[in-house]
């Protein structure tokens, strides 16, 4: 299991995480790299090396946390090797660490991509088994970074209840300190009031919970992944920064940059500054080209490709 935020974790059920709040003890600005869609698999490695840059970034850059924001694997919602083989390669950052669980992962919410990948108890609790938590707390100076389970809005599971009432407790305990929130999905593509269910953001109904929520909160920047994309704007107030994927390119731009990369966000007292970077030798690979321009509809169904070299 991953170590936790270093104040530790009290629970009363598994998953059900009651605080998880720790500090980074830095002085004036502290730093984060967020990491997102690393896709690691040890029978499909198609990505390996993208994620040993990416590692090999992140612990030169000396930042005192790194965020990994969902999809650490390619096919986790149905293999304890697969999401055991993530959690072992995320031990060699040697940052203190943040997980947040994606899609494939965990499951998606409904109706998701793949109707034979749901969120579910049981998928659920092999994340649990492996992590530990799937949502935390981490003060940064006068900032306070939340990370929640993205995949349970929508997904009527009693988590998802419980996970609501966690992070209204955890916004109203921030006070009037400025929120960063973490989550895998987008909550929306372009406008908060879009009414159409997609996979590529959170659906329309949670969202809407959500962003009532957040309404009430000093939240000054949400920062998402899923669509392996860079994109930053700001709306009403608050940032919406999209992260790019450390695996592959994005398969269908939104308007932003599509190419791989990760971010390092440096916090001052009320502001912040975000920096796209895009390390040496990481590829951009095209998913189309890997699965065979539609033979494979899925990464999980192709031919094993083990890693070549596990550095």
């Amino acid at each position: 299991m991953l170590p936790s935020p270093k104040d530790g974790i009290v629970r009363d059920t598994p998953g059900c995480v009651l605080a998880a709040r720790s500090s980074l003890a830095t002085e004036n600005m502290p730093r984060i790299i967020v990491l997102s869609d690393v896709h690691l698999s040890p029978t499909h490695g198609f990505f390996w090396q993208n994620w040993c840059i990416a590692r090999d970034f992140a612990n030169a850059a000396k930042v005192e946390v790194v965020v990994i924001n969902g999809d650490l694997t390619i096919n986790g919602t149905v293999s304890d090797d697969e999401v055991g083989f993530a959690a072992s390669a995320i031990k060699s950052l040697q940052a203190n660490v943040l997980v947040l669980p994606g899609n494939h992962d965990v499951g998606d919410e409904p109706p998701g991509q793949d109707p034979n990948q749901i969120i579910n108890i049981e998928r659920l609790a092999r994340w649990d088994r492996l992590f530990g938590v799937d949502r935390w707390v981490q003060e940064a100076g006068r900032w306070v970074l939340v990370g929640v389970n993205a995949q349970l809005f929508g997904s009527g599971l009693e988590r998802e209840r419980e996970q609501s009432h966690w992070l209204e407790g955890q916004l109203f305990a921030a006070a009037r300190r400025p929120v960063a929130l973490f989550l895998h999905k987008p909550m929306f593509i372009d406008e908060p009031g879009e009414d159409q269910a997609t996979p590529s953001c959170i659906v329309p109904a949670a969202r809407a919970g959500l962003l009532a929520a957040l309404g009430h909160s000093h939240v000054r920047l949400v920062v998402s992944g899923h669509l392996h994309e860079y994109r930053d704007r700001i709306l009403n107030g608050t940032r919406y920064v999209w992260a790019p994927a450390v695996a592959f390119a994005a398969p269908e731009p939104h308007g932003g940059d599509g190419s791989c990369g990760l971010l390092v966000i440096e916090f001052s007292a009320e502001t912040f500054d975000i920096r796209l970077e895009k390390p040496t030798g990481l590829v951009s690979h095209d998913l189309a080209g890997i699965k065979g321009h539609g033979r494979y509809k899925f990464l999980r169904d192709m031919p094993p490709s083990p890693p070549l070299v596990l550095g």
